[in-house]
C-alpha cells in the first residue's frame, strides 16, 4: 500500500484577527506546521493548537518564519547568517515549552514563506540553517520542497529529511513552486487529485500544463486558504478512495 504525510500550516492568527480554522482541518491531516509567533500566531494560538494537535493525534512541527508579521513572512529580509540562527532557536525553543507542557515532542521543522526559500536554495543561508538545526536537535525532520540544495546536503550529512510537495499551489517546469502573497482558494477535487497523483505516480501538473516528476513523502496544503477545510476534507477522502496509507513521518519511514 502506498503511503504518505498530509501536512498542513496553520496556526496564524494573532490577537484579535483570525486567519483559518484550524481545529476544522485537524481531523484529516496527520502533521502540523504551527506557526512559532514570527511571521503570524502569537503565545496563546500556539499554545491552543498544539492542544487541538494533542487531541486529534496529529504531530507537531515548528513553522519557524521571518519577524515580519506585516508581510506574513513572504518579503525578503537581508538577516544576517548570526540573526538567522538566533531567530531559529529562540522559535523552536517557543515551541518546545508549550510541547513540554503537554507531554509532546517536535516531530520536524519547517520554514516559512520566502524563509523557506532562503534556506532551502540561498548559498548564504542553506549550511547556517543546517548547522543550527543539527545542533539543536538533529532528530528533527527538515521539512523543505523535493530536490532542494538544502535538502541534499542534509540528507548527505545524515539528518532527517522529509520532502514535501505543495499541491495547493502552482508549479513552473523546472519544479519551482510559484508564491502567493494572498492565498487563492483552489478547487478542493483539483487538489485532491494533485495529492493522489503525487502520492501515486510523483508526478505534479505545472502552470504550463505539463506534467514533471516529483519526490515527496508529504503533502502540503495552507490553513490560510479561504476553503481550507473542504480541501482537507477532500484529499483525505481521496486518499482513502485510492486507498492511500496517511501517516506521520514517523510512521512512513518506519
Amino acid at each position: 500500500m502506498k503511503k504518505i504525510d498530509f501536512n498542513v500550516d496553520m496556526g496564524e492568527s494573532f490577537g484579535r484577527y483570525s486567519l483559518g480554522n484550524d481545529e476544522s482541518l485537524m481531523p484529516y491531516v496527520t502533521s502540523a506546521n504551527i506557526a512559532t509567533g514570527f511571521h503570524a500566531g502569537d503565545p496563546l494560538v500556539l499554545e491552543q493548537t498544539i492542544r487541538w494537535a494533542k487531541q486529534y493525534q496529529v504531530a507537531v512541527g515548528a513553522h519557524i518564519g521571518l519577524p515580519d508579521r506585516q508581510g506574513f513572512g513572504r518579503r525578503q529580509m537581508d538577516l544576517s547568517p548570526e540573526e538567522l540562527r538566533t531567530d531559529i532557536i529562540y522559535q523552536l525553543g517557543a515551541m518546545d515549552a508549550f510541547l513540554k507542557q503537554y507531554g509532546l515532542k517536535m516531530q520536524h521543522v519547517k520554514p516559512h514563506g520566502i524563509l523557506y526559500r532562503m534556506v532551502g536554495e540561498q548559498e548564504k543561508y542553506i549550511d547556517t540553517f543546517l548547522d543550527t538545526i543539527e545542533s539543536y536537535n538533529p532528530e528533527l525532520y527538515i521539512m523543505l520542497h523535493t530536490g532542494c540544495e538544502a535538502l541534499k546536503r542534509a540528507k548527505a550529512r545524515g539528518l532527517k529529511t522529509a520532502p514535501e510537495v505543495l499541491i495547493d499551489l502552482g508549479y513552473d517546469e523546472n519544479g519551482n513552486w510559484v508564491m502567493e502573497r494572498v492565498k487563492k482558494a483552489r478547487s478542493p477535487q483539483e487538489v485532491a487529485q494533485r495529492a493522489v497523483t503525487v502520492a501515486k505516480e510523483q508526478k505534479i501538473d505545472t502552470i504550463q500544463g505539463k506534467q514533471i516528476p516529483v519526490e515527496g513523502c508529504t503533502v502540503c496544503i495552507h490553513g490560510d486558504a479561504p476553503n481550507a477545510s473542504e480541501v482537507a476534507q477532500a484529499v483525505r477522502e481521496a486518499f482513502e478512495r485510492e486507498q492511500i496509507e496517511v501517516v506521520n513521518l514517523d510512521g512512513y519511514f518506519a
